[in-house]
């Protein structure tokens, strides 16, 4: 077995995805399963979450979708992006796979390969200016939907500054949100699903929960941002994800000498210093090592130089021995290391510690 695991916690996704159904009832709960499920494996953690209430899941493109299909998921899954013309033959094939359509284009595209009445989501920009219609074409993007034979099922957009709740460009994007849907209902167009909420939303706006809202990092229990760790954190949140290894060298080092690529660290005084096989290949940046911490034997332990590629080095005492157990993300004893904290240390944002993990080491489901 290899020395390093990423342990994932199904029980913990299933406990935030009932969290975020107390909160937004009774609107429905779509699990954002794209990135691999934010590194956690898409195919367990969404059948945990379809298993615990939520009814939808979400991925950025067609392969993702593909993959839940092979994997015997057969829920309603939204591409949140707009495919490609020439992907969408594969997309009407993988059967119950909503694209997301914005523009001419791809609505001609899909509807020249789609069954009559396939359903598909119509998004539309309101201020995070990425993908979507423009407002002022919401309604004719969604006739020229209908009247290609294509069912409206749902109409969505996105917020952009709801991890910052006292933003006035939420409480913007909503008002802007409604007008549309007001204009699509005057000519009649009234999809059955409504969506905007994410995570920090849906923690944040009760006012926007419409009929589903799409849950994405929450869902891995880690709060959306600095402004709603408090909120987070009440609600109960659980971290689902921690990184695991096993110390396999331990070795002393005189005061004054350097440990790592470039000598990042130095020792003070005579140092007890433990070998840990993981490092910038599974995913921890380079950059984790300088300030970071693991945790061995229930306590916070300074990590020693920058991550290597297959290793790092941690400082320990006499207690250590080979083979015991390192984490660097999780919890051990009554310590716990946070996705946010590292996160924030590092200048980075959670999603991007999650995406960035790698394949190597296996994800255990205990």
């Amino acid at each position: 077995m290899s020395p390093t695991w990423f342990s994932v916690d199904l029980d913990a996704v299933a406990h935030n995805i009932r969290v975020f159904r107390g909160l937004v009832a009774p609107a429905e709960v779509c699990m954002v399963v794209k990135a691999d499920g934010y590194g956690h494996g898409a195919a367990a953690v969404a059948v945990a979450a379809l298993e615990a209430g939520a009814t939808w899941l979400a991925v950025a493109f067609l392969e993702e979708a593909a993959g839940l299909r092979e994997s015997g998921l057969n829920a309603p899954i939204l591409v949140l992006s707009e495919p490609r013309p020439d992907e969408m033959a594969d997309l009407a094939a993988l059967g119950g796979v909503r694209p997301t359509l914005y523009s001419d284009a791809g609505v001609d595209a899909f509807a020249s390969v789609a069954a009559d009445g396939a359903p598909v989501h119509l998004k539309v920009d309101t201020g995070m200016h990425r993908v979507g219609t423009t407002m002022d074409a919401a309604v004719a993007v969604a006739r020229r939907i209908l009247d290609s034979g294509l069912d409206l099922e749902g109409v969505f957009s996105h917020c952009a500054m709801a991890d910052e709740p006292e933003d006035p460009l939420t409480s913007l994007q909503v008002q802007r949100f409604d007008a549309v849907l007001a204009e699509l209902a005057t000519a009649g167009i009234r999809p059955p699903v409504v969506h905007m909420a994410n995570t920090a939303t849906a923690l944040g706006r009760t006012d926007a929960a419409y009929s589903m809202v799409r849950i994405g990092i929450g869902a891995y229990g880690v709060s959306p941002g600095p402004e709603m760790a408090g909120r987070s954190r009440s609600v109960g949140l659980r971290q689902a994800l921690s990184i695991h290894s096993r110390v396999t060298h331990l070795f002393d080092v005189a005061g004054g000498e350097g440990v790592g690529y470039g000598h990042l660290w130095r020792s003070v005084a005579d140092t007890r210093l433990a070998t840990v096989p993981v490092g910038y290949a599974d995913g921890l940046t380079r950059g984790w090592g300088p300030g970071g911490v693991a945790l061995v034997g229930g306590a916070r332990r300074p990590l020693c130089g920058a991550i290597s590629m297959d290793s790092l080095v941690v400082e320990v005492d006499e207690g250590v021995a080979i083979g015991d157990e390192v984490v660097l993300l999780g919890s051990q004893g009554d310590e716990e290391i946070g996705v946010a904290e590292v996160a924030e240390r590092l200048g980075l944002i959670p999603w991007e510690i999650l995406s960035r993990l790698g394949q190597r080491p296996p994800r255990l489901y205990p």
